[in-house]
């Protein structure tokens, strides 16, 4: 069994902080605009790191298991990867619950909200996106029940070919309509009909992922 273990921290957005030695062996990608130079001209770092969370088994291929870790976060116990990958036993993918709203319609409102009061760490980033036009698509998909939103700040998934065609949907869904991945990622999930653990835990109070940012 192979491990790949992806993390993008383009433009330097994050300090840089070691992973715990795991028990188990792994391959690890670290992204940074020395690896991955920046494609200004056509997305911001953001953006060009989703391809790295959404495409990895393309650019480091050959591996069972991928987990993705967020720059914000590492891997905290000698036993992490070992702990990921058990939660992604008998499904394609195990994914965190997030911590804070339950569906992709009460995601959407907030974003809504924090945009209309002007949100100095929201609109920046998010201004003009099209969360209208994602929703309506969303919701044209009568067989579609919206009650899940996940914490996409770290995932595994089994490298095959349902999740695949999750990566190439998702990566849709986020360049075409809202660059906050975790808007269609029920969606995406749902309608590839793939398999999913959702770990109920938040992931910023995990023992196996370390929350660091601003650390």
């Amino acid at each position: 069994m192979k491990t790949a273990v992806l993390t993008a921290n383009l433009g330097n957005f994050d300090k840089r902080i070691d992973y715990e030695k795991q028990s188990l062996p792994y391959d690890f990608y670290r992204f940074t605009d020395e690896n991955f130079p920046p494609r200004f001209n056509s997305m911001t770092p953001r953006l060009q790191a989703r391809i790295v969370k959404m495409f990895g088994w393309q650019m480091v291929p050959a591996h069972d298991y991928y987990i993705w870790v967020d720059a914000s976060c590492i891997l905290s116990h000698k036993d992490s990867l070992q702990w990921f990958i058990e939660q992604c036993q008998d499904v394609d993918m195990a994914v965190f619950k997030h911590p804070h709203r339950s569906s992709i319609q009460e995601e959407a409102d907030y974003l809504k909200h924090r945009l209309a009061i002007n949100c100095p760490y929201i609109t920046p980033r998010y201004k003009n996106e099209l969360i209208d036009e994602q929703l309506a698509e969303i919701k044209a998909d009568k067989g579609f029940a919206d009650q899940n939103l996940f914490a996409s700040t770290a995932l595994v998934y089994k490298n095959n070919s349902k999740v695949q065609n999750v990566m190439f949907h998702w990566w849709y869904h986020t360049s075409r309509y809202h660059s906050i991945d975790q808007l269609s990622l029920p969606y995406v999930l749902f309608k590839q009909r793939c398999t999913v653990r959702i770990i109920p835990d938040r992931y910023d109070k995990n023992p196996y992922l370390g929350y660091v940012r601003n650390k």
